[in-house]
């Protein structure tokens, strides 16, 4: 997934496509690495960059099939001086913007800073 995490969404969005009319995304923030983005319970340094998950979110939630997200795990606490969970926000909020107002999936797979 971290090799091309925009890929790897329009893969799977591409095979979800020929199974299911619709699909619910379910974001844990597990997928972060938590060296850049300490916001899961439980660490780990394999994760995606916030940017490489922004790209991915955009795919996924720019298919039509998108019935919907779901986050879970946010532990605002890993975050004592508020900056990384309005960066998430963000992230989250792009991907489920309409599409007439949300930037192109080609998104940098940057970190978000």
């Amino acid at each position: 997934m971290r090799a091309d995490p925009v890929g790897k969404a329009a893969e799977a969005v591409r095979r979800l496509g020929g199974v299911c009319g619709s699909f619910l995304v379910h974001l844990d923030v597990d997928v972060l690495d938590t060296n850049d983005v300490p916001l899961a319970n439980f660490p780990h340094s394999a994760g995606l960059s916030l940017g490489e998950l922004a790209g991915a979110l955009d795919v996924f939630c720019g298919s039509d099939a998108c019935a919907g997200l779901v986050l879970t795990e946010v532990d605002p606490d890993h975050d004592p001086d508020g900056t990384l969970l309005p960066q998430l926000i963000d992230v989250v909020a792009t991907a489920l913007a309409p599409r007439g107002q949300r930037p192109p999936a080609t998104r940098s797979t940057a970190p978000v800073t």
